[in-house]
């Protein structure tokens, strides 16, 4: 399958229409023709990479403060940076189940019942399996 592209055309009404619903503006194509390219499903984006249009209420404070921090010369733009405090939220948390696990495993490769019993199982799953 090759790739197609797809025009979609806002007309200022439909881009006023959607204002008016108080969505906001950088949520909302501009007026004007906007060119898609749909690729083949052969194409696989990894899920890191790949972004997904969603909408979401935040605190009008929070909102402020990132396009603030955004109107910094050589800043990204606010959408990112809340991105970027996102991930690193995501990322502790992934490393702090990490480090349970981890202790957990630690523990249990410690408890000579656990091994025992594991030893026991394993056996028992080898009688099975011939």
């Amino acid at each position: 399958m090759e790739s197609k592209e797809v025009i979609l055309e806002v007309t200022e009404e439909k881009y006023a229409e959607m204002k008016a619903k108080g969505i906001d503006e950088d949520a909302i194509l501009k007026p004007g023709k906007h060119v898609f390219k749909r690729v083949s499903p052969e194409k696989v984006i990894s899920r890191k990479d790949a972004k997904i249009r969603i909408n979401i209420c935040l605190d009008a404070e929070i909102v402020h403060h990132f396009r603030r921090r955004a109107e910094s010369p050589h800043s990204a733009p606010y959408q990112t940076q809340i991105n970027n405090e996102l991930r690193a939220i995501m990322e502790r948390d992934l490393r702090q189940e990490k480090a349970e696990i981890d202790a957990t495993a630690k523990k249990l490769l410690q408890d000579d019942d656990f091994l025992d019993a594991l030893a026991e199982r394993l056996k028992e799953k080898n009688l099975q399996m011939n």
